[in-house]
């Protein structure tokens, strides 16, 4: 059939170029005459989006050949793997290629042609035998594609012209393009969806496909406004770019936030078109629809588009359905869905939830892999898509990866995806979240978003995602789908060049004795070596901190290490080696800027520019806890005797609070320590004491829990001293110093948070060095029931049966720090577990 004709316009943009349709027949005409082919013979298509892959492509259908679409960032050796599998006659490259072209022929062994076509001027007296494009025959292959990749290594699908038409026809059925449209192509052509939207659906019908070279955000605006963009499709990471940039101007001012919050309501396109004029006009003012696809959006990301009169038509499909399989029509949307099936293509569920389509779009089969298309496609012709979904009222919604899934040992299956999304959409601090199933319980792989880490001095990381961020997740999570660890990870979790995660790549990124080397591990080796003859490894200022790290946390390090997540350094380890640096290099660290400063390269820049001197010291917590002044004023305890007479009747009729061991409570200072279960253990701990003691204890709590007028008051007149983790560690151990110092008593929660599950959580070493270097004796207590009567994330407190016990004292004199934590951990543990045994 004559698939592309002259339309006596403009069929692409290039930079400041256009070519007509006259233009792109007659090229593709002329890259058709210079190749020797034979029909079906296999030709690598490589290089990126611009006018010559066009050409190239219908270049070879015109010769009867079969366009292999590869993707333009492959490295030799991905291409050479190519090359061998599909045994391709040319490979039509770029200038930006050739040279990996010429390299990946090398590695293979074989005899391929490589052509720069970028170079390539067609002779003036060129002439064409028709002024038309042919297709191929209809079960002809007319294009190989090799997947991405998410579970393994890339298999090339085999799309007849058919298949490729299943596509074109039922888009043009229902209307989704028409000749008057301009398409921005800003994905590769080597995927199937941009393929099949922005070239042969727009050329077939005569649109206008506008090539985009610069992938900037700026290059993007500017082209919309330029061309008049009408349909523009992108993936999910594209659209959430846009989405956050879009709301963060609109949340900046509270007039523009209302208004937003009121179009939301109402619901109303053509006010909302109204009232977000500027947002339109910055999209060019044309745009009919955005196109989502190659993976899963965030349903409250299109919601926000439509409160803003942007329609977002969400579609589905694979490489192997050519790919549309069902999409969300311009005028029939249902956000959270995919849409319904297109014209020709029937669907069905499997018994175990497996989504099977069958229709003119599924492919021929995968090429030289027989054993794989027969997994794919069965007897009856049902390809088997690998995602779980549903179906109601003829509106698919894909709930998963079939082979993604998460299997527990008690057979509970989880969806890590929708994990991911709840957690993400509650915070900007992490980038990429990934949920995987390690030692029988779930683990999650973050990259934080280290800009707004900085931007909003965030200190410790770990501390922050743990229990801010991925802990108010687990707060109502049934105790299957709770995150019992994290892994911080310092690149982007690995992904396809549509944004889904390549999750069969996890294994790689967590280091706990893994028996095979991993292709990380392998690649940071390689990284560590190339980077010898970094000039920082041989400075004073490194080596320094080299030789410190090495003795306190046996981590050798390289420039680039970061604290947290290579060393595995918490707020504490940080603290002593700020001291460490102090010492050493004679200055004093200004704990706010030095703050977020978390690479061992820019602590050394900071060493740097504050010191003029350098000789070797100890760090010496002595000198820091006893001697070094801070100014502080111990909150007054005017309000200590009237809470206790108030709470007094709840804890006595309501949670039946049972006391043992009083007599253990010395008369002396004393430091104190107990598990922490609920917001209302300190109040418990209070009802140890007689009157005296308790107004001569003071309680280390965390500030942000006392940040409202009623709480501040509470902890300015209860013997609460506040410690924020994000801030001056050093200044809280000094202040904590200065209550004992000042003969008072002082309360610790070692594990730093309540527990979430009610099991005992690690203990922070904090107290340790306090009770050490100040010589002061440790008070354990043990608490059970609170977590009970009001576990975290409860606003109101259930009646219960509350017991606290003083287990006994930890004298320092002879004991290590890890030896003072240890015995008091043990202590505690101990306890709850003979009180469960007794149960």
């Amino acid at each position: 059939m004559e698939f592309v004709t002259d339309f006596n316009k403009e069929a692409i943009a290039y930079k400041d170029r256009k070519y007509s349709y006259t233009e792109v027949i007659r090229a593709a005409k002329y890259f058709s005459s210079i190749l020797k082919i034979q029909k079906g013979d296999r030709v690598i298509n490589f290089l990126e989006n611009r006018p010559e892959f066009i050409f190239n492509f219908f270049g070879l259908w015109d010769a009867k050949g079969i366009p292999v679409n590869v993707d333009a960032s492959y490295n030799a050796e991905e291409l050479e793997y190519v090359l061998s599998d599909c045994d391709p006659k040319y490979i039509l490259t770029s200038t930006k290629n050739y040279d990996t072209a010429i390299e990946a022929v090398k590695l293979s062994g074989k005899e391929i042609k490589v052509i720069n076509t970028q170079v390539i001027s067609i002779p003036e007296n060129f002439k064409v035998d028709e002024n038309v494009i042919r297709s191929p025959e209809a079960e002809d292959v007319a294009v190989l594609l090799y997947t991405s990749g998410t579970t393994g290594q890339p298999k090339g699908v085999m799309l007849t012209f058919d298949n490729l038409m299943s596509n074109v026809d039922a888009t043009t059925e229902i209307k989704m393009a028409t000749p008057d449209d301009k398409l921005l192509a800003l994905l590769p052509f080597h995927h199937m969806f941009p393929l099949s939207i922005n070239l042969l659906i727009a050329i077939h019908i005569g649109a206008l496909i506008v090539l985009l070279d610069d992938l900037s955000a700026s290059s993007i605006m500017g082209t919309l406004q330029k061309h008049k963009i009408t349909i523009f499709v992108g993936v999910p990471r594209l659209w959430e770019m846009i989405h956050k940039g879009l709301m963060d101007k609109i949340n900046k001012k509270s007039f523009t936030a209302k208004l937003f919050k009121l179009c939301k309501k109402i619901n109303n396109e053509k006010l909302s078109r109204l009232v977000f004029k500027k947002v339109h006009d910055a999209l060019g003012g044309n745009i009919r629809y955005l196109v989502s696809g190659g993976a899963k959006i965030n349903p409250e990301i299109l919601e926000d588009f439509r409160t803003l009169g942007i329609r977002v038509l969400e579609g589905y499909g694979l490489t192997e359905t050519s790919p549309i399989i069902a999409f969300n029509r311009e005028n029939d949307i249902k956000i959270g869905t995919v849409g319904t099936l297109i014209p020709g293509v029937t669907a069905k569920m499997a018994e175990d939830g497996e989504f099977l389509v069958k229709g003119r779009n599924v492919m021929k089969g995968y090429y030289n892999n027989p054993k794989a298309t027969k997994e794919a496609i069965d007897e009856d012709g049902w390809f088997h898509t690998g995602d779980l979904a549903k179906i109601e009222n003829g509106y698919i919604s894909i709930i998963g990866r079939k082979k993604e899934m998460i299997v527990l040992s008690n057979g509970k299956n989880i969806n890590p995806e929708e994990i991911e999304n709840e957690i993400l959409k509650g915070t900007g601090i992490i980038q990429d979240i990934g949920i995987v199933e390690h030692k029988n319980h779930l683990l999650a792989l973050v990259y934080p978003n280290f800009k707004i880490v900085e931007e909003r001095k965030i200190n410790n990381i770990t501390e922050t995602l743990k229990w801010e961020i991925v802990d108010s997740y687990n707060v109502t999570a049934p105790k299957y789908r709770k995150i019992l660890e994290i892994k911080i990870v310092k690149e982007e979790l690995p992904k396809t060049k549509l944004g889904k995660l390549r999750r069969f790549m996890f294994k790689d990124l967590i280091e706990d004795g893994e028996e095979s080397k991993s292709s990380i591990k392998e690649e940071t080796k390689k990284k560590t070596e190339a980077k010898k003859e970094d000039k920082e490894y041989d400075t004073v200022e490194f080596k320094a901190l080299y030789e410190y790290i090495k003795k306190e946390h046996g981590e050798e390090i390289t420039p680039d290490s970061h604290i947290e997540i290579d060393v595995g350094m918490d707020s504490l380890d940080i603290v002593e080696m700020n001291a460490f640096i102090e010492k050493t290099f004679g200055f004093e660290i200004d704990e706010d800027k030095v703050g977020t400063v978390k690479t061992i390269r820019k602590i050394c820049e900071y060493i740097r520019q504050n010191s003029n001197f350098y000789h070797e010291e100890n760090i010496d917590w002595k000198e820091i806890l006893l001697n070094e002044e801070v100014e502080y004023t111990l909150p007054k305890s005017s309000i200590v005797t009237l809470t206790r007479i108030l709470i007094s009747p709840i804890f006595s009729l309501y949670l039946r609070l049972k006391k043992k061991g009083l007599d253990k409570i010395s008369k002396d200072r004393r430091i104190y320590i107990c598990n922490h279960e609920s917001f209302i253990d300190a109040l418990v701990v209070s009802k140890l004491f007689n009157n005296k003691q308790a107004k001569d204890t003071y309680y280390f709590a965390i500030k942000k829990h006392f940040e409202k007028p009623v709480m501040k008051f509470i902890a300015d007149h209860g013997n609460i001293v506040l410690v924020d983790i994000n801030k001056n560690l050093k200044e809280s151990l000094q202040i904590a110093a200065k209550v004992l110092k000042s003969n008072k008593n002082l309360v610790i929660f070692p594990e730093g948070a309540r527990t979430r599950d009610g099991e005992l959580q690690n203990f922070k070493k904090f107290f340790a060095v306090l009770s050490k270097e100040l010589n002061v004796p440790i008070t354990v207590i043990g608490i059970s029931g609170t977590y009970e009567a009001m576990p975290y994330g409860s606003k109101s407190i259930k009646p219960g049966n509350i017991k606290a016990e003083v287990l006994g004292d930890v004298i320092p004199e002879k004991l290590t720090v890890e030896d003072i934590v240890k015995e008091s951990k043990a202590m505690i543990f101990n306890w709850k577990n003979k009180g469960k045994s007794m149960k």
